[in-house]
Parts: structure tokens; sequence; C-alpha cells
């Protein structure tokens, strides 16, 4: 299918799998195909994928786009925190991926413990096994690379790398990975000196919106004078997608687990992107299981996940259910929290627990929203995007236990939407203000609850998240 007008490659490259779309710079989607990837569980606490079959798939996915259409310009967006080594000379992995979600270096997090304040001062982070410094460390200190010349990064370097861009990161990646100076957007030596890490094997720290010229774009089907001219984080991706630059302008992207964020110019913890040479921060909070909570549940319940929204809506009881499989994340980053189900009784039904696995994602998501308030983080507008949103129900508990109108986008895919506005920035093929001329279609939801009934229903749950937690 030829198409006469510019199309970008938006590839994004997830937890569970690697999509890819084809989008005209009217921002229409005009085709889209995704590559399932698997994730093994060596040990409890442990989350690994091959990066081979990373790239594989990223390959097999845009062959499906490159066959079809002329493309303009390549856009990348990718799941962050992920870290893996490879040989610099073979581009051999030399270690699996480490995902987001691997907790292996929780153990090393404590004895790093007395550096916690000064980490996150540097780099705005809480320090966490979650991001990637931790588990760089815990990787150099368990395996014997042989004197190899290696490289480290994330998976944005990992698959740039791979189509012939040199070692690189894109800036919102790299403040990702707690080893980046938030202010300056440099690598900190300090951090560096903090978690034994040689400068010389990371990559080189871009822009969101540079222009890469690479070697090996015939293995996705393209000319090599195709530009690689957008890259950024999926989280990144989607909030610049909701056109996030402006001010109280917040998102939540509801994935495996969710990321709420919005740029801010006070008590920001991420930078958001980089565009025509300006660092934009932002306020983020990430709750590590969300959409994974759902996907458990219906794998007990030998069901779909889209399915528990239809069974919650059965429900007649307020059980509660913390889902702090691998501690919680924001905003208590409590390693030590324990999932648990509260209000359970002997005629509690399967009913009961979907809906409170739904419960505890809009409960999760209204702590951030509380916690950011507290810091004078003002958010005018909250967007919704990811898997979830296709869930009404789940929308709607969303709009009712935060008390917000929620805009929920009618286009899952927003960080590869987002991405190959970046590209399309690069490549010098649309301008902000041309962006923003483009209308997304969203769903809205507003509060059905009281605020007295809100409050009720938040005072349960608070009951249970406190019996969750071991330090309260």
């Amino acid at each position: 299918m030829e198409n006469s007008s510019p199309v970008i490659l938006a590839i994004d490259q997830g937890s569970g799998s690697t999509k890819t779309l084809a989008i005209d710079l009217k921002g229409q989607v005009l085709d889209q195909f995704e590559e399932k990837i698997s994730t093994t569980f060596p040990k409890p606490g442990w989350v690994e994928q091959d990066p081979q079959e990373i790239w594989q798939s990223t390959i097999n996915a845009s062959k499906k786009i490159t066959k079809q259409y002329k493309i303009a310009a390549v856009g990348l967006s990718v799941q962050r925190e992920s870290i893996l080594i490879w040989d610099r000379k073979t581009g051999e992995a030399l270690t699996p991926v480490i995902t987001w979600q691997d907790r292996r270096a929780s153990e090393l997090a404590e004895l790093q413990s007395p550096n916690s304040l000064r980490v996150k001062e540097i780099s705005g982070l809480q320090l966490d096994p979650m991001f990637s410094a931790l588990k760089v460390q815990w990787l150099l200190e368990n395996y014997n690379f042989g004197g190899a010349d290696v490289c480290i990064g994330t998976i944005d370097s990992w698959i740039a790398f791979n189509l012939g861009a040199g070692h690189i990161i894109e800036v919102g990646s790299a403040s990702r990975t707690q080893l980046l100076d938030i202010e300056s957007g440099n690598w900190s030596e300090e951090l560096l000196n903090i978690f034994k890490i040689q400068r010389s094997s990371l990559p080189k720290v871009c822009g969101s919106d540079e222009k890469h010229m690479c070697t090996n774009m015939r293995a996705l089907g393209l000319d090599n004078q195709v530009p690689l001219s957008g890259i950024m984080g999926d989280s990144h991706a989607a909030l610049f997608a909701h056109q996030g630059w402006r001010l109280g302008n917040f998102k939540a992207t509801l994935g495996t687990g969710t990321s709420i964020m919005g740029a801010t110019e006070h008590n920001a913890q991420t930078i958001a992107w980089s565009v025509s040479g300006k660092i934009t921060r932002a306020a983020e909070a990430n709750i590590l299981s969300t959409g994974s909570t759902l996907l458990w549940l219906a794998e007990l319940f030998d069901t779909a996940p889209d399915e528990l929204a239809k069974l919650a809506e059965e429900s007649t009881q307020h059980v509660q259910f913390v889902p702090a499989f691998n501690g919680l994340g924001a905003p208590w980053w409590d390693r030590q929290a324990q999932a648990i189900i509260t209000g359970f009784t002997r005629g509690s039904s399967r009913a009961d627990l979907a809906a409170a696995a739904l419960r505890s994602t809009a409960a999760q998501i209204n702590d951030v929203l509380e916690d950011f308030s507290k810091s004078s983080i003002v958010i005018n507008t909250l967007n919704a995007d990811g898997g979830g949103v296709r869930n009404s129900y789940l929308m709607q508990l969303l709009s009712d236990l935060s008390g917000k109108e929620i805009k929920s986008s009618k286009l899952a895919e927003l960080s590869a939407f987002g991405a190959a506005m970046v590209a399309a920035l690069g490549a010098k093929l649309l301008s902000i203000s041309e962006i923003e001329s483009i209308n997304l279609e969203y769903d809205q939801y507003k509060p059905t609850l009281t605020e007295k009934m809100r409050q009720e229903n938040l005072l349960i749950w608070r009951r249970a998240l406190s019996a969750s937690r071991v330090k309260n």
C-alpha cells in the first residue's frame, strides 16, 4: 500500500510486546502490528527478558509496516529502567535484560541506603531497585565479562546500537537510570562512584529529537537514508502525545504498572525530554503493579483481564486488595510491604476480588495525586492512556476515587504516537504548532460519588494499605 504523504514508522518496545504503527503527519494511524515477547522469572523477584528476542521482535514488527508504506522517519519509544550489558566489538549480549520490574538488587539498595538522600538530590529519584543503577551494580558484581569492552545500556540504547546509530541513550531514558544529574542532563561522576560504574561503558546522552543516520536500517526493511529522529521512554512519549509541554497537563499511563507524569518547574523527579536543545523536566510517580495485578487475577480465575470488569459489576462486598507483590512504589516506596486482601469473608466471591483488584489501581493513583498536591504540584487535567483505558469500569472508578474528571484517550497507543510526533520534529516534517493542531479524541468520565462517599471509600483503602506495610 503506497502512501503519497510522509509516513512515520513508530516503534513502541514495551514490557509485553513490540508494537509498530504507521502514522501520517495528520496524526492518523494508518496501520499497526504487534509482536509479543516473553518474560522469565528465574528466581523470586527476578524478571528477565531475552535481548535478542526484543531485537528480533523489533525487526519483525517493523517489516510488517515498511513493506507497505514509504517511511520518512523512525520514532522509537521504549520500556524504561530495564538494562543489559553487551560486547561493544561483537554486539553480543552478555547478560539478559534485567527489567524494570526486577527486584534482585533489593539487598544492594539496603547497603546503599546511607547514600539515598544524595542519590535523590542529584538524580531526582528515590533509591530503589526499579531504577537501572542498582541493577547495573548487581550485574557488574555478579557477571564475569572476561575483559570485554562492554556497553551498558537501556532498551533504546540496545535497539539504536543494533540499528547502527552507535552507543547512545536519549536524555529522558538516561534520567531513569538514576545515574544522570537531573539539572545538567549529564552523567554524574558522584553517582557513578556511588554505584561503582565506569563512565566509559555508558552511552552518549542525546536529545529526544536528535537526528541519527544509522548504518543498519536495512534490518527494518528501510534505506539507510531514513533517519531515526525521535527517541523517548514510553511514559515520556505518552505525555508528549497529550501535549504535556503545557503545565498542569498530567497523564496516567495504565500498563503493567502505572506512571503518572506532568511537566513541572519545581519538584521534578525526571527529565521528560529535550526538544530543540531545551530540557523539559517533570514530576513523575511510578506504581509498580496495576495491569499486572489484573493479569495475575485473570490467570488465577482462568479468564481474560478485560472480563474482570464485567465480573466486578456483580460485587456486593467491600473487599480491599493491596497488590504489593514486590513491595510498594510511589508514593510510599516501601520494599517491605506485603500483598494482602482485607474484608474477605466466607461469603466473598470472585466478583468481590475482581472489584478489589480494579479498585486498587484507582486507589493507588489517587494516593499519588494526593502526594503531588502536598508538594504544591498543580494538576489541571488528568489524561489517561495505555491498555487500561479500554476498561470503562476502571476509568469511572478512577474518576470517583480521585474526585477528578478523567480524559481517557480513545487511542490506546499514545507512546507510539508521541514517538512519531518527536520523530517528525527531528526530521523537520512538523513543527510544535502543527502538532498542537492535531486533535486526539477522548472519552470523559466525571465523578459520581459525593465527597463524603469518596472519603469513606478511601478510608477503607487506607486501612488496608496500612495493614500491608511493615513500616507505617
